[in-house]
């Protein structure tokens, strides 16, 4: 046979052969995936504003209510007393959100083990939630519970969730 016939039909084989692998790969529209731009973070709350009507003056001739009786604590009922005060937390924050706490229960490097571990609270009854952040170390998933209006109830949570994962989580100002 000869040399330049065996050239040629090596090269219609690769020409072939680059078409058979290529040409799919070029007319296949299916292959394309959509980004999903959903969020798995919470709603801000919607807060209405609500008037309070001034209080009611007593009419004349009505007779006014009688003062309470003086109560003077011993020493029982009072060391009771300064137990159970609890300061007033401020509701709204000076941009007009409401003052919350969320609870960072970890970070991980791969997004299925956070939704794992979202999960699984989920199942549990907490507001579980997942953000991807950019740190040092490269992409990181933080996993989040909350957010809680009372600083109580996250700090009840963040020691039932320790227990129950087994880790550190730490309590953080909620910025929606």
């Amino acid at each position: 046979m000869d040399d330049g016939l065996k050239q040629r039909i090596v090269g219609a084989f690769v020409l072939v052969a680059i078409g058979v692998v290529f040409i799919p790969v070029i007319f296949d529209r299916e292959r394309i995936e959509k980004m999903d731009h959903t969020t798995q973070i919470p709603p801000a709350p919607h807060i209405v504003p609500i008037d309070i009507r001034p209080p009611v003056e007593s009419l004349p001739g009505e007779p006014l209510a009688e003062p309470a009786e003086m109560f003077i604590p011993d020493e029982n009922t009072q060391q009771q007393a300064e137990v159970e005060i609890v300061e007033a937390e401020p509701v709204l924050t000076d941009k007009g959100t409401p003052n919350a706490w969320v609870l960072q229960v970890a970070s991980y490097r791969f997004e299925g083990h956070a939704r794992e571990r979202r999960d699984a609270l989920r199942v549990k009854g907490y507001d579980a939630y997942v953000e991807q952040i950019n740190a040092e170390q490269g992409k990181m998933n933080r996993l989040y519970v909350g957010p809680f209006l009372n600083k109580q109830k996250s700090l009840a949570a963040k020691r039932e969730i320790d227990k129950l994962l087994g880790v550190k989580s730490m309590l953080l100002k909620f910025e929606p």
